[in-house]
Formats: structure tokens, sequence, C-alpha cells
């Protein structure tokens, strides 16, 4: 597969590593629901998600599985265990949207430590949200807003039709400042638009269990995408743009 840059067109339309987590994700989710059955895969489960109870189990000295080396991988590995098919599309579909311009704009290394700070930062917001402790965090959707919050510092320009359609050099637009976003229509139309699928997937979804505090920490994952895009954005800021 050549470079995310060239410019012949991959068999594929999308950065090596937005390919990979897609890859990954979905083997992940085939491998664990049909070929792990039962006991294999909850205790899969319980290896690789991250759950506040899995400390407060070793810390009593129970046995909890993968031990406290889970605990130090499991704040970060959960974002790769969708817990249903259709979380596991409606994610890998808005990481496809949104995450293809972050990657190109940061590099694969810039992204994949900008993912793995959102899942860690996500984790401990899910701990202190989750107050009865027995909760398990599955899936991508926290690190997936982060991204959405970090592409709309840049992704103004193309709209929303440039970036659902892939197409143009939506990544390499000069990023707007925290301040500066909030005043710039486009910038809202694109809020206003994530906000309304969210609200979309909540009514759809009510049933499967779906609360406040998840719709809470999504919109959580937006804010920290916004605050950490300027740590690991590689351009220089636009002169007069805070953040």
């Amino acid at each position: 597969m050549q470079g995310d840059n060239d410019n012949h067109q991959p068999m594929f339309n999308l950065p090596r590593v937005i390919l990979a987590f897609i890859l990954l994700s979905a083997g992940i989710f085939v491998g664990r629901t049909w070929y792990l059955g039962g006991d294999g895969a909850t205790t899969f489960l319980l290896t690789f998600s991250f759950t506040p109870m899995r400390y407060r189990f070793l810390a009593s000295g129970v046995d909890f599985p993968g031990g406290w080396a889970a605990g130090l991988w499991s704040p970060f590995t959960y974002v790769f265990l969708s817990p249903t098919p259709s979380a596991l599309v409606f994610d890998l579909l808005w990481l496809t949207a949104f995450g293809s311009a972050v990657a190109r704009r940061f590099g694969p290394w810039r992204f994949v430590g900008f993912s793995a700070t959102a899942a860690l930062v996500g984790a401990g917001l899910y701990w202190l949200l989750m107050r009865d402790g027995q909760s398990v965090l599955l899936g991508p959707s926290f690190v997936v807003a982060a991204l959405l919050g970090a592409a709309i510092r840049f992704v103004y320009a193309a709209g929303i039709g440039g970036i659902m359609t892939m197409g143009g050099d939506a990544w390499n637009q000069p990023a707007l400042g925290i301040v500066e976003m909030w005043s710039d229509v486009r910038v809202l139309q694109l809020f206003g638009f994530i906000f309304a699928a969210n609200a979309l997937f909540a009514v759809l979804y009510a049933s499967s269990g779906l609360d406040g505090r998840a719709l809470l920490q999504n919109a959580l994952g937006y804010i920290v995408g916004i605050l950490l895009f300027s740590l690991f954005d590689p351009r220089r800021p636009v002169p007069g743009r805070a953040g």
C-alpha cells in the first residue's frame, strides 16, 4: 500500500493507521464473537476492557482476569472492543470520516499518541462518572469524539460535504484558535450536525441501556480533542490565533 500523501490513488483511500485500526477492531470483534464462546469471550473482555472494579478487586487480593498487568494496558486496549455490531459500524464510520483528516495532518505516530492520550483521559473520566465501580468501558466512542473535536479545529473550510466525501485538502487547512472557532458559523454547523447525530443514536439505542452519563462522556470527548489538538499538531499556529 502506498503512502498517505502519494499522488497515486491507493486501493483504499484511507491513511494506513486508520485502516489498521479498522481491521484490528473488526478482527477482534469477529474473533471474540465467533471463535471465543461463553466464558472465553467473557474472560477476554474482562482482560482487555477498562473497568474500575479491576483495581478494587486486585487491591483486595481477589484475582481478576489479566491481573495487574491488565491494569496498565486496559486504559488503552478498551478502544478496540466494540460491544455490538451496530456500535462497531457507527464508530468506524465516524473514525473514517473525521479521523482520516486528523491522521493525514498529524502523521501516524502523532495520531497514535493523540489517540492513546485521549483513551487514557477517557478511562479516567469514565471512572469518575461511573461511581458504582462495576461498569465496563468498551469501544472507541470517546477517542472518536476526541478526534471529531480535533478535526473541527481545521476542517471547517471543507464543510460537512467535503469531510464526508473525503475530498480536497481539508486536513491541511490552517487551524482555528479555541476562542476563534466559537464565532465561526461553519464550526457551529458542524457541531450541530455532530450533536444531532449523537441524539439520533441515543434515541435509536436507548433500549440497549445507553444513559445520560455515556452521552456526557462523548460530549467531554469533543472538548478533550479540541484541547489536545495543539499539543500534537505539527503545523505552526496562524499568528493571532489563541490555542
